[in-house]
């Protein structure tokens, strides 16, 4: 940090700090954090496929919806990671950078929703063990989700 300090004819004090990072820092920061973005990248796009091929076998579904709602949020989860990244390096054709946006901005929407519901059913078997198996089945996630997906979409 570079301070100069004068003295103005008027005896007031005048004080010029240039706070500035060098070059080689810059460098190392920028590299530091393209790192940890491929790191960001790698982990999460192979632990989302992973879940999604976990939570979607079919002996897995079958037994609980807890299973669809960690299926979901992976599927979402890698959505918005692929989109969000091929976003940033498709800039020749509009209309496939549009279409990237839109899938970014969808599964940035289903977040919420998705978590709410895992959340509520957890809540429920925890609440209400005995009564789960009614509150909480497939046909249920399935009515309540296309209910409540198309009124999210109104933008």
């Amino acid at each position: 940090m570079n301070v100069s300090t004068t003295i103005v004819g008027n005896g007031s004090v005048e004080s010029n700090v240039k706070c500035g990072v060098n070059r080689d820092t810059a460098d190392r920061i920028v590299k530091l954090l393209s790192v940890i973005w491929y790191v960001w990248l790698a982990l999460g796009v192979s632990g989302n496929v992973l879940s999604a091929i976990i939570w979607l076998r079919r002996h897995v579904v079958g037994k609980s919806s807890s299973a669809i709602h960690l299926a979901a949020l992976a599927v979402n989860d890698l959505a918005y990671q692929l989109s969000d990244q091929l976003t940033s390096y498709v800039t020749s054709e509009p209309w496939i950078w549009l279409i990237l946006n839109y899938i970014r901005g969808v599964s940035m929407l289903l977040e919420p929703p998705l978590v709410l519901g895992f959340s509520v059913e957890r809540l429920l078997a925890v609440v209400r063990p005995l009564q789960v198996c009614n509150l909480a089945d497939c046909l249920r996630l399935l009515k309540v989700f296309t209910y409540f997906f198309p009124r999210r979409l109104k933008f």
